[in-house]
């Protein structure tokens, strides 16, 4: 195996933590935008109103077969296939046969691609939200709840916030921090990828009326904070070399918020 220990210089690894520390700071800012918007405006129920037909009652794509085998059935085993597929690189990274991939960020992209859809799934449980198409407006049972309001009782608990099958595409997210010591190229690379996937995906079951905006977008933010975290834990190399460090944390300097 690679030497997951190997030490580097003092000032890479104070890169490290600065970026990772502004990386935290724009998802904090981003959650409080997040949840500022969809406790203020009626933007979710707007646009599912898109995709509903008011006249018949129902979300048509819903009754779509063929849009239910490709979007929802193969979009997602095609994803977890290759993340399959994935899996084995990162073992060939973890034992310190992949120059681009060190053996820390390995680990990050293989337990990210893993925890992301079971962190989600488990929120789902929890936060007991409904999906639109469980709503009264559209055809449903329950009543519209903003992300803050205490779900009722007597009627049966929403398990679709965040949104489950964006996982599937959002996963990959976390290559954007993995692939960082490969190049920035490549960082983003894996950013648009996720992002891509993650997009289409969610838009599909919002199409169909199994989730709103708000449920895709905490999806992505809770993909991103926990390939933040998870690269923090394991200290995972971020693509800094100590002439590159000096620089950025000399501009962070002159900035006035220079790190510790």
């Amino acid at each position: 195996m690679g030497n997951i220990g190997r030490s580097r210089p003092a000032v890479v690894e104070a890169a490290d933590r600065r970026w990772l520390l502004d990386q935290a700071l724009f998802l904090l800012i981003a959650g409080m935008g997040f949840l500022y918007l969809f406790e203020t405006t009626d933007l979710d129920r707007q646009l599912a109103h898109l995709f509903f037909d008011e006249a018949g009652g129902i979300f048509p794509i819903r009754k779509s077969e063929l849009f239910e085998l490709i979007f929802h059935k193969w979009a997602k085993q095609l994803s977890y296939v290759a993340a399959l597929v994935m899996l084995v690189v990162c073992w060939k990274g973890w034992k310190g046969q992949l120059s681009w991939l060190p053996p820390r960020n390995a680990l990050l992209a293989a337990l990210g691609m893993v925890l992301i859809p079971i962190c989600t799934t488990l929120l789902k449980m929890a936060t007991g939200r409904y999906c639109p198409w469980d709503m009264l407006e559209f055809g449903g049972y329950a009543p519209y709840l903003r992300l803050l309001e205490t779900a009722p009782t007597g009627i049966k608990t929403g398990q679709c916030f965040p949104a489950g099958h964006a996982s599937a595409g959002f996963l990959w997210v976390v290559w954007g921090v993995a692939l960082r010591p490969a190049g920035i190229k490549a960082a983003r690379w894996g950013i648009f990828t996720g992002l891509s996937l993650g997009a289409l995906l969610g838009l599909s079951r919002m199409a169909q009326g199994a989730h709103f905006l708000s449920h895709t977008l905490a999806t992505l933010w809770l993909a991103w904070a926990l390939s933040l975290l998870l690269a923090w834990m394991l200290k995972a190399e971020l693509g800094f070399v100590r002439e590159d460090a000096d620089t950025w944390l000399s501009r962070c300097t002159l900035k006035g918020d220079a790190p510790s």
